[in-house]
């Protein structure tokens, strides 16, 4: 079910875990139609989409995951589906050199101000962390 920010125990899962190479994560998006910032942000009562908001922070998100090694492999609009089917707007995949660079990107000094431009522009999504070794030694 997408959400928009991991539970409690999710997140546990994840920081615990005791994989300590490199994760992608797997970002399926869907954006608000309209952003959606608060009366408090900078932003409020610009008229801009979900997916424009959402930009504005992938562009900050990933200059503070650059200072950890963290590297944006895609960010690209859903085309159409080819296997099965879904809703989502967009996918956006990031690679860490392990989960505490993802974790030092979360903690990262501006990360609450960027943040206001996700939760304007983002309606929920899915992450999928995935570890890219599970096919060592073998040819794709």
């Amino acid at each position: 079910m997408p959400a928009f920010q991991p539970t409690a125990d999710q997140f546990r899962a994840f920081r615990d875990d005791p994989h300590d190479g490199p994760v992608v994560q797997v970002n399926l998006l869907k954006f608000r139609p309209k952003a959606a910032y608060r009366p408090e942000d900078l932003e409020f009562g610009e008229e801009i989409s979900g997916r424009e908001a959402y930009a504005r922070y992938s562009e900050a998100f990933t200059a503070a995951m650059q200072e950890v090694g963290g590297v944006t492999l895609l960010l690209g609009a859903t085309e159409r589906y080819f296997i099965g089917g879904g809703d989502w707007d967009g996918v956006l995949i990031n690679q860490f050199p392990d989960r505490h660079a993802f974790i030092a990107t979360l903690n990262h000094k501006d990360y609450a101000s960027m943040s206001r431009h996700r939760e304007a522009g983002l309606l929920c999504q899915d992450l999928i962390v995935t570890r890219p070794d599970w096919l060592e030694g073998r040819k794709l």
